[in-house]
């Protein structure tokens, strides 16, 4: 019974996966912006998730990609003021500030930005911009863990 419903989250997951990458080929492709290697991973052993490999391309494709989205933010921004992030942190959340690399607790948002508190070490709260700030990956999520685990271990810095 759990197998079986196991096996039809992947699934769903799996479609998904395959929904997001296809629309990012066709936009892609649209904007002049190839992703010959773009595709779907095989489902994680660990959490069954699938993600889109985004794979290889041409420096130049990604170049215009990124003036592509660049275009898309601004014109966003014109329209409806800052862009604020897909993904909105829940207060207790663990996010990466990728502009200090650092991990953080989300305590709550200012006009300056959100504040986020050291993690996992105690330390001096700061303001990290919201276009700088990700969830983390389930790699940092396990890193984190085992930095907990293992007193004398002082956390890395996140590239």
């Amino acid at each position: 019974m759990a197998n079986s419903k196991l096996r039809k989250i992947t699934k769903q997951q799996r479609r998904k996966a395959k929904q997001a990458c296809e629309a990012l080929r066709e936009v892609a492709d649209a904007a002049g912006c190839p992703l010959p290697s773009l595709g779907v991973d095989s489902p994680s052993l660990i959490t069954g998730e699938s993600l889109v490999d985004l794979g290889r391309a041409r420096p130049e494709s990604v170049l215009n990609l990124v003036d592509v989205v660049r275009v898309g933010l601004a014109v966003l921004a014109a329209k409806s003021g800052p862009v604020v992030p897909l993904v909105h942190p829940k207060i207790g959340d663990l996010v990466v500030d990728t502009k200090e690399g650092r991990v953080g607790e989300y305590k709550g948002a200012t006009d300056a930005g959100w504040t986020l508190f050291p993690w996992p070490v105690a330390g001096e709260p700061w303001t990290a911009s919201p276009l700088h700030v990700r969830v983390r990956t389930t790699n940092e999520r396990v890193r984190a863990q085992m930095a907990m685990a293992t007193p004398a271990s002082a956390p890395a810095k996140v590239g």
